[in-house]
């Protein structure tokens, strides 16, 4: 499972990063090549990161109910807190941490009582 993940983030990460390189290379808001070759090494860095973190996160059902319920509360909540302040990229990713936050939590709290969460 483990072996197969890896395999399938690092397909789908440079799949990400050519489409980001070639979508921005024909938008021609950018001028240098070596700029926005760096740029698009960097985004299907990131994006594999996010994406292998999130299937290993949620290789449960169980665990994908937790973090289900946890992450969009957060990030929604972030997302309104975010705009009072006028700072909506800080306030998707502060709920994005919290939710994961709460759903670590949650798992500790269900762990502890020896009931699973249910």
């Amino acid at each position: 499972m483990k072996q197969n993940l890896k395999l399938r983030t690092l397909m789908i990460s440079v799949i990400f990063g050519v489409l980001f390189f070639l979508i921005n290379i024909f938008s021609k808001h950018e001028t240098s090549t070596l700029g926005l070759l760096g740029k698009s090494v960097l985004a299907a860095f990131v994006f594999a990161l996010l994406y292998y973190t999130l299937f290993t996160l949620l290789n449960t059902p169980e665990r994908k109910f937790k973090f289900g319920v946890t992450i969009p509360i957060a990030m929604l909540l972030g997302i309104i807190i975010g705009a009072i302040v006028a700072t909506i990229k800080i306030g998707i990713i502060v709920g994005l941490i919290v939710g994961i936050i709460a759903g670590y939590v949650w798992e500790f709290i269900a762990k502890q009582r020896g009931n699973g969460g249910k």
